[in-house]
Formats: C-alpha cells, sequence, structure tokens
C-alpha cells in the first residue's frame, strides 16, 4: 500500500490560503500598465455591447469608446464595470476547491459567462435607471449591483461546489 501524503494544512486552511495567493496575484495584475490597456479594449467593447442593447431596446444612445451618449444620458464605462473581479473571484474559488479538473474546467467557463453577461444586464439597466431614475443610479451603481455581484459568484461557486458532489455521485453508481 502506498503511504498518503500528508497536507501541511486542513483542507480549509489550504484552500483559503490559495485563494488569498490567487486573489492576491489579481490585484497586482491590475497594477500593471499592460493589464491597463488591455482592460480599456474590453471596456470599450463592452460599451459597445450595451450600446446595441440599448439601440434595440429605443433609446437612440451612440458610443464612443468606452462611453455611451443619448440626448438624456451619459455613461462611462469604468475599471470596475467590468465584471472581471467578480469572475476572477468565481474562478479563484473555482481553482482551489479540491476536485478534478475535468469538472472545473466547465465550472470555470460557464460560470465566468454567466458573469460577463450579467454585467450587460448591469450596465443596461444602470443606463435605463439613469435615464429614468436619475436619483437612484448611484445607488443602484455603487451599493446594488455590487452586493448582486458577490451574490452572484458565491451562489455560482455554491451551485458548481452542488453540481461536482451530484456528478462524483453518478460515476460512483456507474463505475463497475
Amino acid at each position: 500500500m502506498k503511504p498518503r501524503y500528508r497536507q501541511p494544512f486542513p483542507p480549509m486552511v489550504g484552500f483559503a490560503l490559495r485563494f488569498i495567493l490567487l486573489m492576491s496575484l489579481y490585484y497586482a495584475l491590475v497594477l500593471l500598465p499592460f493589464f491597463d490597456r488591455l482592460l480599456y479594449s474590453y471596456l470599450c467593447a463592452n460599451a459597445r455591447i450595451t450600446n446595441g442593447i440599448l439601440n434595440v431596446l429605443g433609446t437612440d444612445s451612440h458610443v464612443f469608446e468606452a462611453t455611451i451618449r443619448s440626448a438624456r444620458f451619459v455613461m462611462n464605462v469604468r475599471r470596475g464595470c467590468d465584471a472581471i473581479e467578480p469572475a476572477w473571484f468565481f474562478s479563484a474559488a473555482v481553482i482551489c476547491f479540491p476536485g478534478p479538473w475535468a469538472a472545473k474546467v466547465p465550472g470555470l467557463l460557464l460560470g465566468t459567462i454567466v458573469i460577463l453577461a450579467f454585467n450587460l444586464i448591469r450596465l443596461v439597466s444602470l443606463y435605463i435607471i439613469g435615464i429614468r431614475y436619475p436619483k437612484v443610479f448611484a445607488v443602484a451603481h455603487l451599493e446594488i449591483w455590487p452586493a448582486g455581484f458577490i451574490l452572484l459568484a458565491v451562489l455560482l461557486f455554491l451551485g458548481w461546489i452542488a453540481w461536482t458532489r451530484g456528478s462524483r455521485r453518478v460515476e460512483a453508481h456507474v463505475a463497475p
């Protein structure tokens, strides 16, 4: 019988340390000028997609770089309006959680897509709130939506855990 490798930390402590390391890596990366240039291109793409959705909804808005503008409202899509942080948060949690990569990869892809799509919904809703309820814009932008992203990332992570546990039970019953 092969001796088992003893882990230096209890599993939860190991998870927390790896998670803190990955989140620290994110915060170090966002300080790099290269990340700023890459992020700005991504912000402009978000603004173009959001503007397209807004035009389908009848707002008659226009986009220039990362700014969406109409006769009634102007919104700049800036750092923090990108959903990169909650996507990284979710991804770091999935990567650090014990389990096979065969379960992590689909979880990472699906979770990230959901978070980034949720961000487009957020941007569209904020623009519409800015037009119709300008007094509510700051609260929606700075308090409600950030809390929603935290909740979404945590729920996606918990859903992924439940999915991986369920798929392991199915594999255990199917295995000869």
